[in-house]
Formats: C-alpha cells, structure tokens, sequence
C-alpha cells in the first residue's frame, strides 16, 4: 500500500496492515476456531451418541463482540458418564488437532502462511484463556463452563465426591495445561504475525528446525483432556525431503488411573507423485476400560487398542482453486482417541481438501 523507504512510508504500511487484520484476518480466524469447538467438538460428540436437535448459538467474532460460542442439546438419554464426559471435552480436544494439522503442513512445507499462524495463535489462546479464566471453586454456585463440568464428571465417576478433597481439581488442570506452552511452533505462529507480516509486510517465512543430518526435527509437548483424566504427550516432528513423521508419545496422568498411555506415528507424503499422494496413520494405546449406556452400562475396550488408516489425496486439475480429492479407510478399536468414535468403527472419510 505504502513504499515503506522512509519512517512515513513503514508507519502507513504497519498502520494498513494491522488495520485490514483488525478488521478483517482476525475475526475470521477467530470465527473459525470457535466454530470448530462448538460444531466439529461438542457437536460431534453429540452427533456420535445420536443426539438430534442440536442448538448453536455464536456472538460476533472480536472486535465487532466477544467471539462467544455455544451447543447444547436438551434430549433425555441413556449415556453413561464418560459418554457425557467426551461431550464437555469435546471442545477443548479440537485445539490441538488444529495445531498438529498446521504443524505438519508447515514442516511439509518448510513455511508458514501469516493467516496460517493467525488460526494456530487464537486456537492456543482461545484454549489457553479459556481454561486460566475457569472459576476454581466448585462449591460456589457458579454455572458451570466445560472444565469444571469435566473436573466434577470425571471425579464422581472414580468415586470421588467431596468436592473440598478431588484427587483432580480444577487448580491442577489449568496447571498441567500449561504444558501446551512449551511447544515452539507456538513462538513461529507469533513471530510470523507481529514480525513477518505487521513488520516486514511479507504474507509467510521459512520455519526453522533442528537440522541432523538431512532431517529437520522440532519437538512439542502438549496436555490434553480424555475420559480417563489429563493426557500428557510429546510429539516429535521428522522432516526428510518432503515427507513428515510425527512420533506421538502419551501418557496419563495417575491422579484417577493407573498405567495408560500410548504411541501414535503418522507419515505424511509417505508415497508422492505430482498428481497424488498417501499417508500413512498408526496408533496404539494401552487404556482402562470405556463404560457406554446405562441401565445397563456395558464396559467395552480396556487394555491394548489401536487404529489405523491410510489417506489418499488426488490433486485436481483445471479448477478454480487448488483442490485434492480425498478419501481415508482404515480401522479403529475401542478406545479413546482424540477426534475419533469413542466404540469400535470403521474409519471412512470421503471428501475435498485445500492445498497450498
């Protein structure tokens, strides 16, 4: 907008750009992550347990409101405890699967897109705020939000009730949440905001790695909410040419089970071509049992589980933007597994994807 040689010049170009973010960049992005926890989190979870009449509400995206978002259902059905835990959690387990798909693209790539960094930055933050706000006190009245419904939920199910003596409170979520802090894609995704774009006037950067040999290797660590308590993981990011693994490591915290967690391995661009490509997903886990219905409650899974599947994308040609056709097949036992059917299921999704 502005040649940005003299003082003038960068001021207008800063002033332009913060603007058109303000006023434009930022309530999309922000939309889309609140969109994303309400419809593709709580609602899925609703939608699993054939629940109907979903409700949706959402206040305007920040600066034009407070960028609220609501679903709730009011049918009366049989689900068992930690059926009703996955729908208040449901939210909050979207976050980090947008920050891994972001976090793949941007080590395939070897870039990160300025609009990119804004969508992982409110996924972080919207996340983060929303967990450091919750009222810890579970005795004062105060409506519950979706961490103290999970923190009550997830104790009463492991028999604990005095609400003055949780083995899991909701002090202690929001400090092992914080792990999600130390994850340096993070400190990328703000950098390439504030310094890439609103600075320099660029809309995307090189992503910096840890180079051994001729693979680029990041590490993050994130904590994340599952019917059996707080999730701990550190995923470790391989990049060689432009195929991407991801080692996923987990383990569960022991305030309310003992001795679970498990390793996930996905490959992306496993096999490549100019015209399509297929990755790979793995995951084995080793969980307490998944309690569904009641009258009567029947306990399913336990033990080793896992899933698998393979994508395939088909890069589309002559169309008005770049798009992939895409289908995935595989498998998934009993268990949890974050935006996945807590039962037993087949895995078959078919559809477009978006590519850079």
């Amino acid at each position: 907008w502005f040649a940005e040689h003299s003082v003038a010049g960068k001021t207008g170009g800063i002033a332009g750009r913060l603007a058109k973010y303000a006023l434009i960049d930022l309530p999309a992005d922000y939309f889309s992550v609140v969109l994303a926890h309400e419809f593709f989190g709580h609602g899925a979870r609703y939608r699993e347990l054939d629940m109907n009449n979903i409700f949706y509400a959402f206040d305007m995206p920040p600066p034009y409101g407070n960028g609220g978002g609501e679903a709730s259902n009011y049918e009366s059905v049989e689900i068992s405890q930690q059926e009703l835990l996955s729908i208040w959690q449901g939210g909050v387990e979207v976050h980090p699967l947008i920050w891994k798909n972001l976090q793949l693209r941007w080590m395939a790539n070897d870039e990160i897109n300025y609009r990119e960094a804004s969508q992982f930055y409110w996924a972080q933050q919207i996340m983060m705020d929303y967990i450091q706000k919750t009222d810890e006190d579970l005795t004062n009245g105060t409506t519950d939000n979706d961490l103290r419904a999970y923190v009550r939920i997830i104790n009463a199910n492991a028999g604990h009730t005095d609400l003055q003596h949780l083995p899991l409170t909701v002090k202690d979520l929001k400090s092992r949440m914080l792990l999600n802090v130390i994850n340096p894609f993070f400190y990328y995704s703000v950098f390439t905001i504030l310094k890439t774009y609103f600075w320099d006037g660029n809309r995307s950067n090189s992503m910096p790695v840890i180079s051994i040999g001729k693979v680029g290797y990041l590490p993050a660590f994130r904590s994340g909410l599952t019917p059996f308590g707080i999730e701990y993981h550190f995923e470790n990011y391989l990049r060689f040419n432009r195929k991407v693994a991801l080692l996923d490591l987990s383990y569960g915290d022991q305030s309310l089970d003992n001795t679970w967690g498990g390793v996930g391995v996905s490959v992306q661009n496993m096999i490549e071509s100019p015209q399509w490509s297929i990755n790979f997903y793995g995951n084995i886990w080793q969980q307490p049992d998944l309690a569904f219905g009641i009258n009567p409650s029947v306990e399913k899974g336990g033990g080793l589980g896992g899933a698998f599947s393979v994508r395939g994308y088909y890069h589309l040609k002559n169309t008005a933007v770049p798009l992939s056709a895409v289908i995935e097949m595989g498998y998934k036992s009993t268990g949890f597994l974050e935006g996945y059917a807590m039962d037993a299921s087949p895995i078959l999704a078919i559809g477009l994807a978006m590519r850079h």
